[in-house]
């Protein structure tokens, strides 16, 4: 089949057109879809993904799916099909809402790589809308690649051998790097809102910058969500250099927001893309369902250097 391509945005990402996932893919289009995806970092198949079985033909291209840990999202009868709601009318899988921009939203996150928290991070991920939001619900992404890029050359040189230490923090008013000044908790009843510790993941350490296996392309390779500080700097050093790089990898002068349409699929690079969600109004419902590609990048480790990074436990999708 042939294949269109059009770009999502002049920094990042491709609509592949011509693509029919209601039969089997033959070799060259496999090719093509992950020739597109190296090149763009974010691929999208509009109005595509009809069911559950295009998700998971689409999803394999990419490699071996990761079940997902979070058991009372996933399909009953498929532990590799997640899905992501939110109803006003009844139960969420988001856990604490809050208010950004004065708007009070459920399912908001900032920007983020999934499992910069663990020591091993997963490749990548394929969304599918199946009931978007009457309003709002956008998916943001932005490219490390271009990001790197962008810096100086002399803070190219600073940050070539300085490594980041994560931990797992739900709490997103504590003064994550790059998040909104104004953003707010709703008044809510759960373990995050009343300060209790749900998950216990040890501290881990991820390299600032990477390199693209397939291209050889540096890597911003920062998470403002979970990033705690920069590995023997001191805390005004660490801070600055954070905040510094945070607000330069997050502008959102070079970010694509995704207004979903119903069946779009969207597959991005969590080796080089960071990704936010803009989250819903309360009154808006909204429904997705997610695969996870599993991959180890092989340049993350515990902070703990007696921890096997090998011994996964228990892994979430952030």
């Amino acid at each position: 089949m042939a294949i269109e391509t059009v770009p999502l945005s002049p920094y990042l990402g491709l609509e592949l057109r011509g693509v029919d996932l209601s039969r089997e893919l033959n070799a060259d289009t496999e090719r093509a879809i992950l020739d597109a995806w190296i090149e763009a970092g974010v691929v999208l198949f509009r109005n595509a993904g009809h069911n559950a079985e295009q998700h998971m033909r689409l999803s394999r291209v990419f490699g071996d799916m990761e079940p997902a840990a979070t058991a009372n999202l996933n399909d009953p009868a498929n532990p590799y099909l997640m899905t992501l709601s939110y109803s006003p009318t009844g139960k969420s899988g988001y856990q604490q809402h809050y208010n950004v921009g004065g708007i009070d939203r459920a399912g908001w996150l900032g920007w983020h790589w999934d499992q910069s928290f663990m020591p091993t991070i997963v490749r990548g991920a394929v969304l599918r809308m199946t009931e978007p939001a009457p309003r709002m619900g956008e998916t943001g992404f932005i490219d490390a690649v271009a990001a790197y890029d962008r810096l100086s050359d002399a803070m190219k040189q600073r940050i070539a051998k300085l490594e980041v230490v994560y931990e797992f923090n739900p709490d997103f008013c504590s003064g994550q790097y790059g998040f909104p000044k104004d953003i707010r908790a709703l008044p809510s009843d759960s373990q995050v809102a009343r300060g209790e510790k749900m998950y216990d993941f040890a501290p881990v350490v991820h390299p600032l910058v990477i390199t693209q296996q397939e291209t050889g392309r540096k890597v911003l390779k920062l998470s403002p969500m979970h990033a705690r500080y920069v590995l023997g700097l001191n805390a005004a050093e660490s801070d600055a250099l954070l905040t510094e790089l945070a607000e330069h990898l997050v502008d959102p002068r070079y970010a694509y927001f995704h207004a979903w349409g119903k069946d779009d699929m969207i597959v991005w690079d969590n080796w080089r893309v960071i990704h936010s969600a803009n989250g819903v109004p309360l009154e808006c419902s909204r429904t997705a369902q997610r695969t996870t590609i599993m991959g180890d990048y092989k340049v993350g480790r515990y902070l703990d250097p007696t921890r096997d990074r090998e011994a996964i436990g228990r892994r979430l999708v952030d």
